[in-house]
């Protein structure tokens, strides 16, 4: 028997036999994006989780509005957490994740784009993002092996990244 042992505006705890999992709205639609400022720097956002209670680092990331694609989820999160605006023809979707496998039921789309330092078209982020941290490419590894960056959207996509473009390549990282 499947039961809902509590809603919210964002989600669902479902209680199924023996097993509880979380059915999280709009999350078919989330997205994540991977920013590539001038092939030098990587864009994360400065943010506060209250899950963790920390301020962490992390790509822009978020649910998708209703009738919205994955790939319009990412372009606007872009927009709305780092002021960077993408092209549709900019973008590629590098895979996609399932966060945690154990209790959420979410598949989330995961997305590449190289940006320049012209395509900031504003300052004015989302109230949930503390600042921009950009880090060098060349430094990505410091921040990971530091566990500077912990969070599985933004590991998941670098890892995609390296796979694909860096490895491939034969490019260093």
């Amino acid at each position: 028997m499947i039961k809902t042992v509590y809603k919210n505006n964002w989600f669902r705890v479902i209680k199924e036999e023996d097993w509880h999992y979380i059915i999280e709205k709009n999350s078919n639609n989330g997205a994540v994006i991977l920013l590539l400022e001038d092939n030098k720097y990587f864009i994360f956002i400065k943010t506060y989780r209250k899950a963790i209670n920390k301020t962490v680092i992390e790509l822009p990331r978020g649910y998708g509005e209703k009738d919205e694609t994955s790939l319009e989820t990412a372009l606007r999160e872009a927009f709305e957490e780092t002021g960077y605006k993408v092209n549709n023809n900019d973008i590629i979707k590098l895979g996609s994740i399932y966060p945690n496998s154990a209790i959420l039921s979410s598949e989330i789309d995961i997305y590449f784009a190289e940006v320049s330092k012209e395509d900031k078209m504003q300052n004015d982020i989302d109230s949930e993002v503390i600042g921009i941290v950009k880090i060098d490419k060349k430094n990505i590894k410091n921040f990971i092996l530091n566990q500077r960056i912990k969070d599985s959207f933004s590991l998941s996509a670098l890892q995609l990244y390296f796979i694909q473009y860096i490895e491939s390549k034969n490019d260093i990282y």
